[in-house]
């Protein structure tokens, strides 16, 4: 960054020369603002103003200067032309929180700060106590803008010291000590302790926001994000906005222990009475908060109310006792579980930028030249910008054991041990050593047919591309073992207990997730059931790309009749022919298919609906085997196959839907027959009954056009022309 023109109207010695007066004012803004800086700097000149403006674009991945750090500490206030693209400069958060701690230490976090908004809106703007009266629009006519400026410089005659000159904020009192020291690898996430600070603060400005009552918000992210840092980064910078002191409250241990994590959370608040010499008479959890309650209310001040790591599985009222017992409370919690959503605002912990990311990488190695600073920046996005492993990878490049960061990707690439599993400490200081990345991400090894591990496997198979709960759905039910009526809400309930771990990434459009890339990659390597992980690729793969894939025991794509058919005309190539053992197998299904209710029709009033139902359902584990015999014995052949599509479609679009619909309905009809009726006559009794043989019948149709694609596909029609499908 540059320093200003000195021989501008109004410009200032350089700071620190001898006599120097300072600046005035700090104008920060994002380089895409850069047209109307000029005006504006000329409007503030023209009130002889000393202005400080830096017009040099720094790069994200550049360091704050010390022209930059010199030049703040020696102005009166920072004026911000917050823009839309000001929140996501590196340089503009650092400048705004470095003024904004400066007012805060002094009683007035708004003292050091003007705001000039040239956007519509203002809900970019962060914090909240900077969507008040002194947030000012940009000016539409010069006079407008000279007027701005005279506002500016009526502000500047009541700040009469410099915000390098503010006191430094007083010690805050941290219980149960010993109060966190935070990390100097931190990677500061200034965005995010903005939007903390403001869902802390919604109740300060309610008119202007217009939402919620504040004083609450969650930190939630997967495992190594940084949730815990980035609280006790916030209740460090932030302290002095909370004199009243943090309460910090320990729950990491007890992840999947809901109730013995609030026993552990009890335990802590009784510390915490202790401290401050308060006697509790009670001694269960709400009893201690109420004793608790009396004395901070009695102190008066503001004080932080964090607990850090909550476990997923907590109850509406457990989850209740976890807030701050008095209103001078502001409540934080972290937690991996995406469904607390209703407890507090919720504050997402993304992964980091390019930008920090690559800082981060950096930090203990600099690249050493441009192929290296490429290789630096994908070993970035490699990780999806994972806080914790860009930190392990720092360590190993600093090691310098990998040549350089193309090595060191190699090295994360390659089969054999996993560079992500090292075992270290937390720090030279004889603390415990952290769990490796990869146990922290998969804790326990994945089950052989589980519907939440297979729906992950499924999801790590295709990250970074989303699925949709449909695509789970039809992978799972040609997989199985499951039954084609419990696939949907298997998946649901698999979709919420992976929800409440932290894996999922909600993706467009609705009902499609994601996982992070650390993740997926956790699940190839960390798998033990790698022959599941195959069937569900080969599955996957078959789903979403129909009839490219020349064999796969599981294939869920669809075809048409006539472009069966026509694959089987008598001119053409050789290539895709079926071969013998595919025609075997379409024959087979075919006899199995022709014999059932679904094509044979139930005679009204007779037959029974549940042995249709099961009659059905047997299709799925005849398919599947035929498949599985199919794809082995043809494994060695070029020949792309034709019958795992026609297969799909029977036991996709036409079956299951079916099944999913009718075989719960039965069921709940069937648990309330009396003892002494039959099974029969209580089926026919039913009032849905004559609504599911109308459905049975019209799968008649479907059914039998599928049973002439497997008579195309073998040469032989079961299907006589003297007994038509209905």
């Amino acid at each position: 960054m540059s320093t200003p023109d000195a021989s501008a109207p109004g410009a200032a010695e350089a700071p620190g020369a001898p006599g120097a007066p300072g600046w005035d004012v700090f104008v920060s803004y994002s380089r895409s603002d850069a047209g109307r800086v000029g005006a504006l700097v000329s409007a503030l000149r023209a009130r002889d103003l000393r202005v400080f403006v830096d017009d040099t674009a720094v790069d994200d991945f550049a360091s704050i200067t010390a022209t930059v750090t010199e030049a703040l500490a020696h102005s009166r206030i920072l004026l911000a032309l917050y823009s839309a693209d000001y929140p996501q400069r590196r340089a503009c958060q650092w400048e705004l929180t470095y003024a904004y701690l400066a007012g805060q230490r002094e009683g007035d976090p708004r003292r050091r700060i003007l705001v000039l908004n040239p956007e519509p809106a203002s809900d970019h703007v962060h914090p909240v106590e900077l969507r008040d009266a002194r947030h000012w629009h940009w000016p539409t006519a010069p006079e407008l803008l000279d007027r701005l400026a005279a506002r500016v410089a009526g502000h500047v005659d009541t700040v009469t010291t410099f915000m390098g000159e503010a006191a430094d904020a007083s010690v805050v009192p941290w219980l149960p000590a010993p109060a966190r020291t935070g990390s100097f690898r931190f990677t500061a996430r200034l965005p995010e302790q903005w939007h903390i600070h403001t869902a802390l603060h919604r109740h300060r400005a309610p008119l202007v926001d217009r939402t919620g009552g504040g004083r609450g918000a969650q930190l939630r992210g997967m495992p190594g994000l940084g949730k815990s840092l980035l609280a006790q980064e916030y209740a460090l910078h932030f302290s002095s906005a909370f004199p009243g002191g943090v309460f910090w409250f320990d729950l990491h241990r007890y992840e999947g222990q809901p109730a013995e994590a609030m026993r552990s959370y009890a335990e802590q608040v009784s510390t915490v009475l202790a401290a401050l010499r308060v006697t509790a008479s009670a001694s269960s959890l709400p009893g201690l908060l109420s004793h608790l309650a009396i004395a901070l209310g009695e102190r008066g001040l503001p004080c932080l109310w964090v607990v850090d790591g909550v476990p997923d599985g907590l109850a509406t009222d457990q989850l209740t006792l976890l807030r701050g017992p008095h209103l001078l409370t502001a409540t934080l919690i972290t937690t991996r579980s995406l469904r607390y959503t209703d407890f507090a605002e919720c504050v997402d912990m993304a992964p980091l930028s390019d930008a920090d990311g690559y800082h981060l990488l950096t930090s203990r190695r600099v690249p050493g030249d441009e192929p290296e600073q490429a290789a630096a920046l994908a070993l970035v996005r490699d990780v999806g910008g994972h806080p914790e492993a860009l930190d392990l990878l720092a360590d190993l490049a600093d090691l310098a054991v990998t040549g350089d960061f193309a090595g060191l990707r190699n090295r994360l690439h390659a089969h054999g041990p996993d560079v992500l599993a090292t075992r270290r400490p937390v720090s030279a200081t004889g603390a415990p050593a952290r769990r490796p990345l990869s146990t922290a991400l998969l804790p326990r090894p994945l089950l052989s047919a589980d519907p939440a591990d297979d729906v992950l496997r499924l999801l790590a198979l295709a990250c970074p591309a989303p699925l949709s709960q449909t695509t789970l759905e039809n992978v799972l039910s040609a997989i199985g073992p499951y039954d084609p009526w419990d696939v949907g809400p298997l998946v649901a309930e698999a979709v919420e207990a992976l929800r409440g771990s932290g894996a999922l990434r909600h993706a467009p459009p609705d009902r499609s997730w994601t996982v992070h890339p650390l993740l997926a990659r956790a699940v190839h390597r960390h798998d033990t059931d790698v022959a599941r992980q195959e069937d569900l690729r080969r599955g996957l793969l078959h789903t979403l790309v129909p009839g490219t894939f020349a064999r796969g025991p599981v294939p869920t794509g669809i075809a048409t009749a006539s472009a069966r058919t026509a694959e089987l005309a008598p001119d053409a190539s050789v290539g895709t022919r079926p071969s013998p053992l595919e025609r075997a197998a379409a024959f087979d299904l075919q006899v199995e298919l022709v014999t059932r209710v679904g094509v044979q029709p139930l005679p009204r009033d007779h037959g029974s609906l549940r042995e249709a139902l099961t009659s059905l359902h047997s299709l799925f584990a005849t398919t599947r085997d035929l498949l599985h015999r199919v794809a082995t014995e043809t494994a060695t052949t070029a020949t792309p196959l034709t019958l795992p599509a026609i297969a799909a479609r029977l036991t996709n679009t036409h079956l299951r839907p079916f099944l999913t619909t009718w075989h719960p309905a039965l069921q709940e009809h069937e648990a309330t027959r009396p003892p002494d009726v039959s099974p029969v006559e209580h089926e026919r009794s039913w009032k849905r009954s004559p609504e599911m043989r109308a459905d049975l019948a019209g799968l008649r149709g479907p059914l039998a056009s599928v049973a002439e694609e497997l008579a195309a596909l073998c040469g032989v029609d079961l299907l006589t022309p003297s007994s038509p499908p209905e």
